[in-house]
């Protein structure tokens, strides 16, 4: 009686056992066969189709995006595969309120996108020449004297929006001089000064360099002078 009874112990614990192994294979199945929502924060937002005489001066950097798919799909999801952007064809200038687009990558479905719609600050590009000043810096070498110099262009185009690109005052380049002997160029990147003398950005400058050309000649001493 005893070894009829240990033989169905063993028997219902064996069967225990698969029952129990076979609940968890097709439970990870089924979870992994299940369709789950994830919430990715802070994806960056982008814009497009915007008037080329237009800037976007302020918007939000960020929204959040609900994407829904199989588990296996999130696994090894990167942010560079979210997009999340606004299209402002005909969009004119002002503060305007603008729906947000989105896209998911291959295998998730778009949900939502959190805000639906941001404020955006829209204005109007400015275009203004400045004549560029050369600022030289250091001093050439022993005996040597800067005859002159020729820029190219003599003048820049900066575009900005008018209450950014009416700070500027002064356009200028720094050239240093320091133990040059002959005649030399160099590319100089213009820097855009206010009337205090502080650095104005956010500015686009065309060109983005200009060409110094600078002579230098050989100082006459008084023996010079005498043979002359």
């Amino acid at each position: 009686m005893g070894k009829f009874l240990r033989n169905h112990l063993y028997l219902l614990i064996a069967v225990f056992s698969a029952i129990v192994l076979w609940l968890f294979v097709t439970g990870d199945d089924i979870t992994r066969a299940t369709m789950v929502r994830k919430i990715i924060q802070e994806i960056p937002l982008s814009y497009e189709n915007l008037d080329p005489d237009l800037t976007v001066s302020k918007m939000p950097p960020t929204v959040d995006m609900t994407l829904e798919g199989l588990p296996d799909a999130f696994d090894e999801l990167e942010e560079s595969e979210l997009e999340a952007y606004l299209d402002l064809t005909g969009v004119k200038a002002g503060t305007r309120q603008v729906r947000v687009r989105g896209k998911a990558p291959h295998g998730l479905a778009l949900v939502s996108l959190a805000p639906q719609q941001v404020e955006v600050h829209i204005e109007k590009l400015k275009i203004k020449r400045f004549p560029v000043e050369v600022l030289f810096q250091g001093r050439p070498a022993a005996g040597i004297s800067r005859r002159q110099h020729l820029c190219r262009p003599e003048q820049v185009k900066l575009e900005a929006v008018n209450s950014l690109l009416s700070k500027v005052a002064r356009v200028v380049v720094y050239v240093d001089l320091k133990d040059r002997k002959d005649y030399f160029e160099v590319e100089a990147v213009p820097q855009l000064l206010d009337s205090s003398g502080k650095e104005v950005t956010g500015v686009v400058i065309s060109p983005p360099k200009v060409t110094v050309a600078v002579h230098l000649v050989k100082e006459k001493n008084e023996s010079d002078n005498l043979q002359e």
